[in-house]
């Protein structure tokens, strides 16, 4: 018996594209108005009571200064995460050969005043066989946002901190593991982790975009995301793209 295939006219592929653009637009202008909204409220809130303490000898004016501008750098993240996002939505993926242990190492020179203030041991291991043909600029923001990740939710409470990256590159395939034994996430937070502004843990003090613009640029390259983790024992992610080189 013949598989029987339900192929789509042009014309209904393109209207789908578009009202699948517009939901998602619709969606991203709701929640970037939802998550700015709280700090603004904020300095509002803190600029009240700073004019209001010149009546109170007792106030210190600069803690309330201290807290505005806190909040303030906040949302310059949420801001500066955003146009990152939309800039990498709207541009053409281009490839080129990418050394590896190169670029790995950039990123943790990004990160290294953390690291090293946190004495987080990194353990990095490369299995190039051949060369990597991918976007270098996504590349380097999925690391970035990775890692970033694996610094934040460490276990201050213990004493030897780890922080595992693994890529192994063949003629077809781009794997890569982002390891830590950092706090874990539940199962909950897991199924949640790679939506837009969603923040898991207290811990937290990014804007809750970085994943999500992982997620997005991995999907961009149709490559896969995937997260392991257990409450107290850390997280794996790990991250596969294609190699266009053939």
């Amino acid at each position: 018996m013949e598989e029987t295939r339900h192929v789509l006219p042009v014309n209904s592929v393109a209207e789908f594209e578009l009202v699948k653009a517009k939901n998602a637009i619709e969606q991203f202008i709701y929640s970037c108005s939802h998550t700015m909204r709280g700090p603004l409220k904020s300095i509002a809130g803190l600029v009240y009571l700073l004019k209001n303490s010149r009546e109170s000898p007792d106030v210190d004016p600069g803690y309330y200064l201290h807290s505005i501008e806190t909040t303030v750098i906040k949302l310059e993240h949420v801001l500066n995460d955003l146009e990152q996002f939309l800039t990498n939505s709207s541009k053409e993926i281009s490839t080129r050969p990418v050394d590896v242990k190169a670029l790995i190492n950039d990123v943790l020179d990004d990160f290294r005043g953390l690291i090293d203030e946190q004495q987080i041991e990194v353990v990095v291991t490369v299995k190039q066989l051949v060369p990597l043909y991918t976007e270098q600029s996504s590349l380097r923001i999925i690391l970035s946002h990775l890692i970033s990740n694996a610094i934040v939710y460490q276990d201050i409470e213990k004493k030897n901190k780890v922080l595992n990256i693994y890529l192994k590159a063949d003629t077809f395939t781009c794997i890569i593991h982002v390891k830590d034994n950092g706090i874990g996430m539940s199962d909950a937070v897991q199924s949640n982790i790679f939506r837009l502004f969603y923040r898991g843990s207290e811990k937290s003090t990014g804007s809750g975009v970085g994943l999500y613009i992982a997620h997005e640029l991995i999907t961009k390259m149709e490559g896969s995301i995937a997260v392991s983790s257990e409450p107290g024992k850390g997280s794996c992610f790990s991250v596969s793209i294609p190699n266009l080189s053939v």
